[in-house]
């Protein structure tokens, strides 16, 4: 289903993948339908708040929202958090809770090893950014059995024909248009934010939402075929499954299912050193991703870049990206 397979123009051939890939997610059965409001605090830039998400599929999850003290509607910030094989903590990896919550430590100890020691919503706040951050299905508020669970939730899953990608998938999509709703936002200068695994989620919902009008996705790019490699987590189980969709696998390249966004204003950032993203296999999917959106008439939308670091998303890479952020939604 890559574009070129067929004798279509781009806009054909997106037209008819994303009604395909849609259909194998379903979407549309999952919406936020009720939100309570279980804690607020207030910080020097911005007033925050702990928020319970009921999702039309069943599933509560916590989530936190930064409201910049800055005049509204402002532009907003999908903010996705990463897996990192640890789950007691999830939303708490980007957006810190009160000073006084006993997650603060295991939060900080995150930020340190992976964000500079900086949490990256904390920055977007004070930028002007609204910001939210919802747990994913295993994470804090929804915590599971650990890293050896991860491949029976998925097994379960599948017992009632939903994959668990599916799953994070549609409430993400879910989580975005509750974001743009919101009356603090606004609804044209949404983007989605996230490294890792949270990386591969902003790209995604990039491409499977209307309400995301421009994404950063930082460490993880790659093509299908560089990835299935000996060692590689793809073929490991377990955490892949958060990231297979039994419909779409094996049909659409990664970069393909991201070309899905083009022309959308797009950020992609890769370490030379990371161990997860080979730099000549992210070289490879980048090439594609500028074939494809400037297929689709947007070239000058999309920045890829590598540097020399690991798997990481240091204070330098995070201010790059919200720079390069701040000139398409603001300027």
């Amino acid at each position: 289903m890559r574009f070129g397979a067929a004798a279509v123009d781009f806009a054909t051939w997106r037209s008819s993948t994303f009604a395909y890939v849609v259909q194998s997610i379903d979407p549309d059965v999952c919406h936020v339908d009720h939100v309570e409001m279980m804690e607020q605090w207030d910080c020097s830039s911005y007033a925050g708040k702990r928020l319970s998400l009921r999702f039309s599929n069943g599933e509560v999850a916590e989530a936190h929202l930064l409201l910049p003290h800055r005049r509204t509607p402002a532009p907003a910030l999908l903010m996705f958090h990463d897996h990192g094989a640890t789950f007691d903590i999830g939303k708490e990896k980007v957006i810190p809770p009160p000073s006084d919550n006993p997650m603060r430590k295991a939060a900080r100890a995150w930020a340190d090893r992976f964000y500079g020691g900086r949490f990256p919503a904390e920055e977007a706040a004070r930028r002007g950014y609204v910001v939210l951050s919802v747990d994913a299905l295993g994470w804090s508020s929804r915590c599971g059995n650990g890293y050896d669970a991860q491949q029976a939730l998925a097994a379960n899953l599948m017992q009632f024909g939903v994959s668990l990608a599916s799953v994070v998938a549609m409430e993400d999509i879910a989580a975005a248009r509750f974001l743009g709703a919101l009356p603090e936002v606004d609804e044209k200068r949404v983007a989605s934010f996230g490294f890792s695994f949270g990386g591969y989620r902003a790209w995604q919902v990039a491409a499977l939402s209307a309400d995301i009008a421009a994404f950063c996705a930082i460490s993880w790019m790659g093509t299908l075929n560089g990835l299935m490699q000996t060692g590689s987590n793809q073929l490991r189980g377990q955490s892949a499954f958060y990231m297979l969709h039994p419909q779409v696998a094996g049909k659409l390249d990664y970069p393909d299912f991201a070309g899905l966004a083009a022309p959308k204003p797009g950020y992609f950032l890769s370490g030379r050193q990371d161990r997860h993203f080979p730099p000549a296999v992210v070289e490879t999917a980048f090439a594609r991703l500028h074939e494809l959106w400037s297929e689709g008439q947007g070239a000058q939308n999309l920045t890829t870049a590598i540097w020399h670091g690991g798997h990481e998303f240091p204070v330098p890479e995070q201010d790059a990206a919200l720079n390069w952020l701040d000139a398409v939604l603001k300027g």
